[in-house]
């Protein structure tokens, strides 16, 4: 007798090209959820001491406890962690729901565009408003501007 195979193990076994891009995305944003965790857990007070790179331009304490590191009276640590939540919950959606793939994969982008956009908002006051820089930060530039590649393929290829 054939058994019907699980969500997961569809999932698992999808080898389409579009599969492949979102895994890259999802495989990023869990990256980034790694990264703002501890980010998060400092501003939280969980954590007192981040390593840092020693030198003068570091300083993952003044960066990340600056008024700058505040969105709506949240810190920006744990907002990049919804959003990497929500990368990858799309990420995982769009290839479940083969019919509503398109929209949630404009909904993915959407969500990426703007995690991209706020990372150079935020090199940019790093830069020249704080005048110093957060190598947690700057890798978490980095992952967000690294998934725009898989995104781009994701969106120009179709299945």
């Amino acid at each position: 007798m054939k058994q019907n195979k699980s969500v997961i193990d569809k999932l698992r076994d999808d080898s389409s090209e579009t599969t492949q891009y979102r895994r890259q995305i999802a495989g990023l944003a869990a990256l980034g959820l790694l990264d703002f965790s501890l980010i998060s857990l400092f501003q939280l007070g969980y954590i007192r001491k981040l390593p840092d790179i020693p030198g003068k331009y570091f300083d993952t304490e003044k960066v990340n406890s600056s008024e700058d590191a505040v969105i709506l009276g949240i810190p920006d640590g744990v907002i990049s962690l919804g959003a990497y939540t929500a990368t990858m919950a799309l990420a995982t959606a769009s290839s479940r729901f083969t019919k509503q793939s398109r929209v949630l994969d404009v909904a993915l982008g959407g969500v990426l565009l703007a995690q991209a956009a706020g990372a150079a908002q935020y090199l940019v006051n790093m830069t020249f408003v704080q005048k110093r820089a957060c190598i947690y930060c700057l890798a978490g530039a980095a992952i967000n501007f690294a998934a725009l590649s898989p995104l781009r393929k994701l969106l120009r290829r179709r299945d």
